[in-house]
């Protein structure tokens, strides 16, 4: 889910007007620059701010690692005795 906000937010970063110039005067080498500057902008802060603004955490996966929820599952999974290589 993050790299689709990310991908959305660069997204919303191109610049339309001038690639729609581009596009219409046939200039590919242009329209790919005017791509490549929103797609290389670095969109964190604005995805942070956004995770705060709703709620979310600022980094989830600190906040994932910090809540220790890995290793409270782990000691609630039964062990399962293996009998084998797993193929039957």
């Amino acid at each position: 889910a993050v790299e689709v906000q990310r991908a959305y937010a660069q997204a919303l970063l191109v610049d339309r007007k001038a690639l729609e110039g581009f596009q219409e005067a046939n200039d590919a080498l242009m329209a790919t620059q005017t791509l490549k500057a929103a797609y290389r902008t670095d969109v964190e802060p604005i995805l942070a701010m956004a995770r705060l603004r709703t709620g979310g955490a600022i980094d989830p996966v600190a906040a994932y690692r910090e809540a220790g929820y890995r290793a409270k599952v782990a000691a609630e999974r039964p062990a399962v005795a293996s009998g084998g290589g797993g193929i039957v």
